[in-house]
Protein backbone atom coordinates (compact mmCIF):
# COMPACT_ATOMS: atom_id res chain seq x y z
CA UNK A 1 0.00 0.00 0.00
CA UNK A 2 1.25 3.20 -1.03
CA UNK A 3 1.56 6.57 1.52
CA UNK A 4 0.81 10.12 0.54
CA UNK A 5 4.20 11.76 1.01
CA UNK A 6 3.76 14.53 4.31
CA UNK A 7 4.90 17.98 4.60
CA UNK A 8 7.49 15.71 7.15
CA UNK A 9 9.05 14.29 4.20
CA UNK A 10 10.55 17.12 2.51
CA UNK A 11 13.78 18.61 3.56
CA UNK A 12 12.72 22.28 5.29
CA UNK A 13 15.69 23.78 2.43
CA UNK A 14 13.34 22.64 -0.16
CA UNK A 15 10.40 23.74 1.40
CA UNK A 16 11.63 27.56 1.66
CA UNK A 17 13.22 27.40 -1.83
CA UNK A 18 9.33 26.77 -3.08
CA UNK A 19 7.86 29.04 -1.08
CA UNK A 20 11.17 31.91 -2.49
CA UNK A 21 10.33 30.85 -5.47
CA UNK A 22 6.11 31.14 -5.16
CA UNK A 23 6.38 34.57 -3.64
CA UNK A 24 8.76 35.70 -6.77
CA UNK A 25 6.83 34.17 -9.36
CA UNK A 26 4.75 37.73 -9.92
CA UNK A 27 6.89 40.40 -11.17
CA UNK A 28 7.08 43.03 -8.71
CA UNK A 29 6.62 45.85 -11.66
CA UNK A 30 2.86 45.27 -11.17
CA UNK A 31 3.05 47.31 -8.22
CA UNK A 32 4.58 50.09 -10.12
CA UNK A 33 4.29 52.47 -12.28
CA UNK A 34 5.12 52.34 -15.99
CA UNK A 35 8.65 52.36 -16.48
CA UNK A 36 9.05 54.51 -19.68
CA UNK A 37 7.55 57.54 -17.46
CA UNK A 38 9.10 59.48 -14.78
CA UNK A 39 6.88 58.90 -12.02
CA UNK A 40 7.93 59.90 -8.85
CA UNK A 41 6.74 59.52 -5.44
CA UNK A 42 3.92 61.66 -4.13
CA UNK A 43 5.71 64.55 -1.83
CA UNK A 44 8.92 64.17 -4.44
CA UNK A 45 6.56 65.28 -7.23
CA UNK A 46 4.11 67.67 -4.96
CA UNK A 47 7.27 69.82 -4.25
CA UNK A 48 8.44 69.15 -8.22
CA UNK A 49 5.41 70.67 -9.53
CA UNK A 50 5.21 73.70 -7.28
CA UNK A 51 8.73 74.32 -8.00
CA UNK A 52 8.59 74.28 -11.53
CA UNK A 53 4.55 76.06 -11.51
CA UNK A 54 3.96 72.84 -13.58
CA UNK A 55 0.80 70.43 -13.92
CA UNK A 56 0.56 67.57 -12.23
CA UNK A 57 -0.60 63.87 -12.74
CA UNK A 58 -1.49 61.44 -10.00
CA UNK A 59 -1.94 57.97 -10.46
CA UNK A 60 -3.28 55.66 -8.14
CA UNK A 61 -2.17 51.47 -8.28
CA UNK A 62 -2.00 48.69 -6.51
CA UNK A 63 -0.22 45.14 -6.85
CA UNK A 64 -2.51 42.96 -8.44
CA UNK A 65 -4.81 45.50 -10.01
CA UNK A 66 -5.73 43.64 -13.82
CA UNK A 67 -6.41 47.05 -14.89
CA UNK A 68 -3.76 49.17 -14.03
CA UNK A 69 -1.54 45.95 -16.05
CA UNK A 70 -3.67 46.35 -18.45
CA UNK A 71 -3.07 49.82 -18.64
CA UNK A 72 0.51 49.60 -18.57
CA UNK A 73 0.70 46.81 -21.38
CA UNK A 74 -1.75 48.42 -23.86
CA UNK A 75 -1.75 52.16 -23.19
CA UNK A 76 1.31 53.47 -21.72
CA UNK A 77 3.38 51.85 -23.92
CA UNK A 78 2.58 54.46 -26.48
CA UNK A 79 5.54 56.34 -27.53
CA UNK A 80 3.60 59.44 -28.06
CA UNK A 81 1.28 59.51 -24.78
CA UNK A 82 4.87 58.80 -22.89
CA UNK A 83 6.51 62.12 -24.66
CA UNK A 84 3.22 64.13 -23.78
CA UNK A 85 3.62 62.94 -20.24
CA UNK A 86 6.81 63.31 -19.42
CA UNK A 87 7.10 67.14 -21.22
CA UNK A 88 3.64 68.30 -20.02
CA UNK A 89 3.62 66.91 -16.38
CA UNK A 90 5.10 65.93 -13.11
CA UNK A 91 4.37 62.29 -12.82
CA UNK A 92 3.40 60.88 -9.25
CA UNK A 93 2.50 57.50 -8.51
CA UNK A 94 0.67 56.30 -5.02
CA UNK A 95 0.15 52.57 -4.43
CA UNK A 96 -3.15 52.22 -2.65
CA UNK A 97 -1.66 49.48 -0.54
CA UNK A 98 2.06 50.52 0.32
CA UNK A 99 3.09 51.21 3.54
CA UNK A 100 6.09 53.17 2.18
CA UNK A 101 6.45 56.78 3.67
CA UNK A 102 6.00 60.24 1.88
CA UNK A 103 6.74 63.46 3.09
CA UNK A 104 3.94 66.07 1.71
CA UNK A 105 5.05 69.63 1.25
CA UNK A 106 3.09 70.52 4.22
CA UNK A 107 5.74 68.36 6.26
CA UNK A 108 3.75 66.17 7.25
CA UNK A 109 4.28 62.51 7.19
CA UNK A 110 2.40 59.39 5.95
CA UNK A 111 2.34 56.08 3.64
CA UNK A 112 0.85 55.89 0.57
CA UNK A 113 -1.74 53.67 1.65
CA UNK A 114 -3.01 56.75 4.70
CA UNK A 115 -2.72 58.90 1.70
CA UNK A 116 -5.23 57.21 -0.77
CA UNK A 117 -7.73 56.08 2.13
CA UNK A 118 -8.14 59.35 3.39
CA UNK A 119 -7.87 61.22 -0.16
CA UNK A 120 -11.35 62.92 -0.86
CA UNK A 121 -9.92 64.92 -4.22
CA UNK A 122 -12.83 66.34 -5.74
CA UNK A 123 -15.09 65.55 -2.90
CA UNK A 124 -14.98 62.46 -3.45
CA UNK A 125 -12.89 59.56 -2.14
CA UNK A 126 -10.43 57.09 -4.37
CA UNK A 127 -12.39 54.15 -4.37
CA UNK A 128 -10.44 51.95 -6.93
CA UNK A 129 -7.39 51.84 -9.05
CA UNK A 130 -6.44 52.64 -11.60
CA UNK A 131 -7.32 56.04 -10.79
CA UNK A 132 -6.13 59.30 -12.44
CA UNK A 133 -6.17 63.00 -10.96
CA UNK A 134 -5.05 65.70 -13.40
CA UNK A 135 -4.08 68.77 -11.35
CA UNK A 136 -3.07 72.44 -12.78
CA UNK A 137 0.23 74.02 -12.68
CA UNK A 138 -1.18 76.10 -8.96
CA UNK A 139 -1.82 72.29 -7.74
CA UNK A 140 -5.42 72.31 -7.69
CA UNK A 141 -7.08 69.51 -8.83
CA UNK A 142 -9.05 69.73 -11.95
CA UNK A 143 -10.44 66.01 -12.83
CA UNK A 144 -10.34 62.45 -11.94
CA UNK A 145 -10.90 60.09 -13.54
CA UNK A 146 -11.12 56.24 -12.42
CA UNK A 147 -10.60 52.53 -14.44
CA UNK A 148 -8.91 51.82 -18.07
CA UNK A 149 -8.35 54.81 -19.82
CA UNK A 150 -7.49 54.87 -23.74
CA UNK A 151 -4.76 56.29 -25.35
CA UNK A 152 -6.75 58.70 -27.00
CA UNK A 153 -8.43 59.93 -23.46
CA UNK A 154 -5.53 60.23 -21.92
CA UNK A 155 -4.06 62.42 -24.79
CA UNK A 156 -7.62 64.42 -24.27
CA UNK A 157 -6.87 64.73 -21.02
CA UNK A 158 -3.38 65.99 -20.88
CA UNK A 159 -3.92 68.48 -23.80
CA UNK A 160 -7.13 69.68 -22.08
CA UNK A 161 -4.77 70.56 -18.85
CA UNK A 162 -1.68 71.11 -20.43
CA UNK A 163 -3.05 73.49 -23.17
CA UNK A 164 -5.29 75.16 -20.43
CA UNK A 165 -8.15 74.63 -22.33
CA UNK A 166 -9.64 73.93 -18.55
CA UNK A 167 -9.70 77.83 -17.72
CA UNK A 168 -12.54 78.47 -20.72
CA UNK A 169 -14.86 75.08 -20.56
CA UNK A 170 -15.28 71.85 -18.72
CA UNK A 171 -13.64 68.68 -19.67
CA UNK A 172 -17.22 67.76 -20.79
CA UNK A 173 -17.57 70.36 -22.79
CA UNK A 174 -13.87 70.39 -24.63
CA UNK A 175 -14.43 66.57 -25.23
CA UNK A 176 -17.57 66.96 -26.54
CA UNK A 177 -15.55 69.56 -29.11
CA UNK A 178 -13.12 67.65 -30.34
Amino acid sequence: MKTKPTLDAFPSALICAAIVAIATAAPLTQAAPPSDYDFQNLGAAMAAAQAESKPMMLYFGRYGCTTCRKMHKEVFTDAALATQMRDGFVLAYVDTESARRVKLPSGERTTEQQFAARSRILGAPILGTPTFVFYDAAQKPLFKKAGFQSIAQMRAYARYVAEGHYRGQTLKEYLAAR
